[in-house]
């Protein structure tokens, strides 16, 4: 069944980027895997959650998608001039060739017949197969961009390879260990030398890995700070106190000075995410005052006390 990843986001087709990343931001959240702890069925959704942003988070992905649907991938291995030059698809026949059913016909053919080809490969039928670069997404997590880590990328390409009928595409998994460094930004990609798609002649293009920010269940990026919500008992926030502060290390403690509001936010510098040249940002501590519930005799009994002596100042 194809994927309609317009669905998937619940975003119109005409959603601008802010749309895009906002509705990926907001389902990523529900479903994380963090939030949802052995949910098999939100893992599989937040995975189709991440394969639709990383399709519509990319204009030149998103264009392909939306011409292409679920060839996308297969269709930016095909130009104009691979076909006969200058005057398009005429080589194939009469008509723009394959029954004169358009380029959409002929991509149809071509995909179609490497489907149903020995070990999924095909002829492609032209003898031009160039090396092409490869873009591959991946998902870290904010505590591993804090401290930079290693991870083993997994993925396929359709390399070419010359046999005594052409050219055929064959599907090849390759296996590359990538280095994230700590502190690098969400959306930077790095690059791998010749590790992408494999042309006929032997040599293969680059590969791009997009690094991307894992949604985190307590965590938000805001600019180059992180913020997090941090519960403060309502009678702390009243009189002032202190509390504890996650941080993605450990945590810290905070004072709390008297007549804290709720929504109130304390800047932590140098608590946040580590920056890629050095040092770290800041964490932004977001307070929610809490009370607690039930409330026991004792603490009702001065509650009213106090609610009494409010009404009387007023």
């Amino acid at each position: 069944m194809a994927k309609d990843h317009y669905k998937t986001l619940g975003i119109a087709k005409g959603a601008d980027e802010k749309e895009i990343k906002t509705a990926y931001r907001r389902l990523a959240r529900k479903y994380h895997p963090d939030v949802n702890p052995n949910d098999k069925a939100s893992e599989a959704k937040f995975k189709e959650v991440s394969e639709a942003y990383e399709v519509l988070g990319d204009p030149e992905k998103r264009k392909l998608y939306d011409q292409y649907g679920d060839h996308w991938e297969n269709a930016g291995r095909f130009t104009h001039t691979d076909f006969g030059g200058e005057e398009g698809f005429g080589g194939f026949g009469g008509g723009g060739g394959f029954g004169g059913g358009g380029f959409e016909s002929i991509f149809e053919n071509l995909f179609g017949g490497m489907r149903g080809g020995a070990a999924g490969g095909g002829f492609d039928h032209f003898d031009n197969a160039q090396p092409k670069d490869v873009e591959k997404a991946i998902e870290i997590s904010l505590e591993d961009i804090d401290q930079g880590c290693k991870r083993t990328l997994t993925y396929q390409t359709m390399d070419a390879s010359r046999t005594i009928n052409g050219v055929a595409s064959v599907p090849t998994t390759k296996k590359v260990e990538i280095t994230i460094p700590a502190g690098i930004a969400d959306g930077k990609k790095l690059r791998v030398p010749g590790k992408g798609q494999a042309g006929a002649n032997g040599k293969a293009g680059d590969l791009y890995v997009v690094v991307r920010w894992a949604i985190h269940a307590m965590f938000k990026p805001v600019g180059e700070s992180l913020e997090v919500e941090v519960a403060v008992p309502f009678t702390t926030a009243a009189l002032g106190g202190e509390v504890k502060v996650p941080t993605l290390r450990s945590s810290v403690k905070m004072r709390i000075p008297e007549g804290t509001q709720s929504g109130q936010s304390f800047r932590l510098a140098g608590q946040g995410i580590a920056k890629l040249n050095g040092g770290r940002g800041d964490l932004m501590a977001k307070v929610k005052v809490t009370v607690p519930k039930p409330l026991s005799p004792e603490a009702r009994a001065l509650l009213e006390q106090l609610k009494n002596l409010e009404a009387v100042a007023a």
